[in-house]
């Protein structure tokens, strides 16, 4: 198993993050790439906040952090770019 302690959500972002609380423990760069996304939508992210955990994210996300928030509407839209770029 992995050392790093588990991050714990606020409620305010377990509710940003919704359906993907499941994957919370992921780093948001991986995240993207495992929902579909490329690498331009994770070059899009601030370079500090790709190494972070979603639920990190999640969490200055619900405090009003403008950067957070764009890094989870990006990982949200990665499936839906994908089906629509797909070609299917």
């Amino acid at each position: 198993m992995d050392d790093r302690e588990e991050t714990k959500l606020t409620p305010e972002a377990e509710r940003i993050l919704g359906n993907l609380v499941n994957i919370k423990d992921e780093i948001i760069a991986d995240a993207i790439r495992d929902r579909g996304g490329g690498q331009s939508q994770v070059n899009q992210l601030r370079t500090d906040y790709q190494t972070k955990k979603v639920s990190e994210l999640a969490n200055l996300a619900a405090v009003g952090d403008t950067d957070a928030k764009t890094a989870i509407k990006i990982l949200k839209q990665a499936r839906k770019k994908r089906e629509k770029y797909s070609g299917r």
